[in-house]
């Protein structure tokens, strides 16, 4: 039985998925399996999965028909007996050290999970070179109990992906935490980690970047949030704020919690900016369904550090859909002269 089993669902990746797979088997640390969940790919992904499998007794392939990446996920989870668990997308790399920092973490502490920092890498156009920033936990700590709630803004100050986790398999088998397979487009992971913070009984956290999250921008000339993504959006606004409100964290940090719910607020908005122009009449369904779904968390707006992203959130939640559309645009313009530069 390996200590860590690092599940990767694999679909239609086979351009990256040999150096996803790489960065995890040149890990330093080797008392690993990696569980290769190939869902029913129609490339040649199923076949690099079996060919690193007969030449690596550390990986195990797992041929299932396509649902779905959380599917995948959990047919890995219902199938490996390992002390902990570990997540890598199938177009993503470890960087050296993942594995060995932090489970040296978790086995000298004991902790449930341990949360690292990550390295987002966003490519705009082919061979151009990326734009980078780094994001994590603010400091170096291990929380137990009450700390957790106390330190709120320390738990919940980085990614919400769960491949800035590894978490302990027993914790995730008694409270049986899985992913919500009827989610294809987004927040998957971030209610997994919510359902997985709420039964944590501990956590340590380590600010330094061990995860490349490569993010290749597609062109669109058109932009339409699914009906799961709105599910997995207002499923994990709701249960982040009954967190916050149980655990009277809104009381303790009011500012950090108005800028944590009102970023949900601006997700499906940054989304709809990075495809690029999008037209007044194609927009206004997003922002209508934005203000719609957010008017119960208005409450939070006032307490918003930035003056610009207070007065921008009072636009949406008014119903301004013209002048957010024209900020959008500026925004745009904006982000368009960063990668010019």
């Amino acid at each position: 039985m390996a200590t860590v089993s690092v599940i990767m669902a694999v679909y239609n990746s086979q351009e990256y998925l040999p150096y996803a797979i790489r960065s995890v088997l040149n890990q330093d640390y080797k008392d690993f399996e990696l569980v290769l969940v190939d869902d029913g790919s129609t490339d040649g992904s199923g076949r690099i999965c079996d060919e690193y499998a007969l030449n690596n007794p550390q990986v195990r392939v797992l041929h299932k028909p396509n649902g779905g990446m959380c599917e995948a996920r959990n047919y890995a989870l219902d199938r490996i007996d390992s002390t902990y668990v570990a997540f890598c997308d199938n177009d993503d790399r470890y960087f050296p050290g993942l594995l060995s920092d932090n489970l040296r973490i978790l086995e000298e502490t004991g902790v449930d999970y341990v949360y690292y920092g990550r390295r987002l890498a966003i490519f705009d156009k082919p061979y151009a070179k990326p734009r980078m920033s780094d994001l994590g936990p603010k400091e170096k700590v291990v929380l137990r109990g009450e700390e957790i709630r106390q330190r709120y803004d320390v738990v919940r100050g980085g990614s919400d992906a769960v491949w800035a986790c590894i978490y302990r398999r027993d914790v995730l088998e008694k409270y049986h935490i899985r992913f919500d397979e009827r989610l294809r487009h987004g927040y998957e992971d971030t209610l997994f980690n919510l359902n997985f913070l709420k039964s944590a009984k501990s956590v340590a956290t380590n600010p330094k970047s061990y995860y490349l999250w490569l993010k290749r921008l597609g062109h669109s000339s058109s932009f339409v949030l699914t009906d799961d993504y709105k599910l997995g959006h207002e499923s994990a606004t709701q249960l982040e704020d009954q967190i916050i409100q149980e655990w009277g964290v809104d009381k303790r940090l009011p500012s950090f919690c108005a800028d944590r719910m009102t970023n949900y607020l601006l997700n499906p908005l940054e989304r709809m900016l990075l495809m690029g122009k999008v037209p007044y009449e194609e927009a206004l369904p997003t922002y209508e369904w934005v203000a719609d779904y957010f008017a119960p968390f208005a409450h939070y707006v006032p307490q918003v550090t930035s003056l610009s992203r207070r007065t921008f959130y009072e636009l949406v939640l008014k119903r301004r859909f013209r002048l957010v559309h024209a900020a959008m645009n500026a925004a745009r313009l904006y982000v368009d002269h960063t990668k010019r530069g």
